[in-house]
């Protein structure tokens, strides 16, 4: 049966998460419009051309990408994870003890080992470069 000194505890509880989450929103918010306003306005040469995400516009030319682009999205999920396991280690450092230690330093020696042959067979240098579809020729 719940007691209304629960629900009053619980809501005792539950209130700096929600106030946390409610000045996260309205911070986003006021970062949001103040780029809009502030931001550049410039509608040049290269306004269309695909960035970071890779996302292209809609009345943009269409832009091929080589696997290039790909592998290095996949190397940096492999090497983010590692971050994360190596994280979890560390954060467990002291009741792991030395068998831990060992095993995280195989791990770290078997990622390097995997980055140095990625290294060594070229796979971490871009062959071509992206150009528009319509400049190939």
């Amino acid at each position: 049966m719940i007691t209304d000194n629960s629900v009053a505890t619980s809501i005792d509880q539950l209130w700096p998460v929600a106030s946390y989450f409610v000045i996260l929103i309205f911070l986003l918010l006021g970062v949001l419009a103040l780029a809009m306003f502030l931001g550049p306005k410039t509608r040049g040469r290269h306004t269309h051309t695909a960035y970071e995400s890779g996302i292209v516009p809609v009345d943009a030319p269409k832009t091929r990408f080589t696997n290039h682009f790909f592998l290095y999205a996949i190397f940096f999920v492999i090497f983010d994870l590692e971050t994360i396991f190596l994280f979890a280690w560390v954060i467990a450092f002291d009741e792991s003890g030395m068998a831990g230690f060992i095993e995280a330093s195989i791990f770290i020696t078997i990622l390097l080992a995997a980055l140095v042959y990625l290294w060594r067979i070229g796979a971490l240098e871009l062959i071509r470069k992206h150009r528009p579809a319509r400049m190939r020729q």
